[in-house]
C-alpha cells in the first residue's frame, strides 16, 4: 500500500456499521471485476473509486487482505444460514410429501436425498447469479498470493461442510453405517467442487443449467457411492 497512518482500525463487530466501509468494500469489487487480484489495487486507486479520502481506507481495515477478509465474511453470512434452513425445510418437505416414488437403496432415502440437493444446489447457484464478482475473487484468490485470504477461503469451504456434515445427521439423510468423520469428508468433498464450479457456470452462460445438473448428480454420486461401499466393506477414505 502507499500510505501508512496509525489510525487504530474499527474492530470488526463495529465495523459493520462504519461509515465508507460498504464504499470501499463495492469499489474493491468493481476494480477486481475483470482479472485483478485485490492486492493489485493501490491504495489511492480503490479511495478514488469510492470517492473517499485515502486517510479513511486505515479506519476501516488494517490492509487490502483485510478488506478482503471483510468481503469473504460477508458473503458467507449471507448464505451460510439460509443454506441450513432450506436443507431442513427440504428435508421436511420431502417427509409431509406422502408416498416415495423412488426406491431406498442401501439404506440411503433416494426421495428425500434428491429434494434436499436439489434445493440446496439451485440456492446456491441463485446466489452466486446475484454476487458474481465476489464469487470471481473469490475463487481467484484461493489460488491468489495471500496466504490469508487462502486459508479464509478454505475455513469458510470448511464451514459449510461442518454444516452439511450436521445436518445430514439431524436430517438422517444417509444410513447409519456412515460415520460422521467419513461424512464430513465427502462434505468437504462436496463443498469444494461446488466453488470449484463456480468459474465454468459463470463463464459459460449456456451451460448454466447444464451445469447445475450436474453438480446436483455429483452430489447424489458421491454420497450414495459412499454408503454403497460402505455397505460392501469396500469405502476406503483415507484418514484425515
Amino acid at each position: 500500500m502507499d500510505v501508512q497512518l496509525d489510525d487504530k482500525p474499527l474492530p470488526r463487530d463495529k465495523l459493520l456499521d462504519a461509515p465508507g466501509k460498504r464504499q470501499l468494500m463495492a469499489a474493491a469489487l468493481r476494480l477486481s471485476s475483470t482479472s485483478r487480484s485485490l492486492n493489485s489495487i493501490g491504495l489511492r486507486e480503490l479511495a478514488r473509486e469510492a470517492g473517499l479520502n485515502p486517510n479513511t481506507f486505515y479506519r476501516h481495515f488494517r490492509d487490502v487482505d483485510d478488506l478482503g477478509l471483510a468481503l469473504i465474511e460477508d458473503i458467507s453470512s449471507q448464505l451460510r444460514q439460509p443454506l441450513r434452513e432450506l436443507r431442513r425445510e427440504a428435508a421436511e418437505r420431502a417427509v409431509r410429501g406422502g408416498k416415495f416414488n423412488l426406491p431406498m437403496l442401501f439404506g440411503i432415502d433416494l426421495q428425500r436425498g434428491r429434494r434436499v440437493t436439489h434445493e440446496t444446489v439451485q440456492l446456491f447457484f441463485d446466489f452466486v447469479d446475484q454476487h458474481p464478482t465476489v464469487f470471481l475473487i473469490g475463487v481467484r484468490e484461493l489460488h491468489g498470493a495471500s496466504p490469508r485470504l487462502r486459508q479464509a477461503l478454505i475455513a469458510v469451504m470448511d464451514e459449510f461442510a461442518a454444516d452439511m456434515t450436521e445436518d445430514i445427521g439431524n436430517f438422517k439423510l444417509l444410513p447409519a453405517n456412515l460415520d460422521a468423520a467419513q461424512v464430513r469428508q465427502i462434505s468437504y468433498m462436496v463443498s469444494h467442487n461446488l466453488f470449484g464450479q463456480v468459474l465454468d457456470y459463470l463463464g459459460q452462460p449456456e451451460r448454466q443449467a447444464a451445469i447445475r445438473a450436474l453438480a446436483e448428480e455429483q452430489i447424489i454420486m458421491l454420497f450414495a457411492g459412499a454408503a454403497v461401499l460402505k455397505s460392501l466393506g469396500q469405502l476406503q477414505l483415507p484418514a484425515c
